[in-house]
């Protein structure tokens, strides 16, 4: 039985072609994804770099950047990196609405009126 290891060994060079058929920087480049286009935080799968880069916005609207290692990219509908063939990275901006799901709000309940504080409270309180 050969392994997934040494089957990928044998046929990487002679099937896909890297920075062809998938990607493969060395560092998160400068593109025009930014965080302040989003209408909700979560993790963003970067076109510009056919999902190899990915974004976390943060609810405060800060931005990080991070990159998928060579061969893999960014699946945005399961929010990791994935091997590149099995990503349609074209889809991509259309899952973008997945991140709606993770900063759901529970209704705010009404708040609770504060407990006035006086002589007789602080007389039990300090004793």
């Amino acid at each position: 039985m050969i392994s997934v290891l040494k089957t990928w060994k044998m046929y990487q060079h002679t099937l896909w072609k890297p920075g062809t058929d998938y990607p493969v920087l060395g560092a998160v480049p400068y593109t025009n994804f930014y965080c302040d286009d989003q209408p909700y935080p979560g993790f963003f799968a970067d076109m510009e770099t056919r999902c190899q880069a990915w974004h976390y916005c943060d609810i405060d609207g800060r931005q990080a950047s991070f990159l998928c290692p060579n061969g893999t990219v960014f699946s945005q509908g399961v929010a990791s990196c994935d091997w590149w063939f099995n990503v349609r990275c074209a889809l991509s901006p259309a899952l973008y609405r997945l991140n709606a799901r993770l900063y759901r709000r529970k209704k705010q309940s009404r708040p609770k009126p504060h407990r006035l504080i006086d002589k007789k409270l602080i007389s039990e309180i300090f004793l």
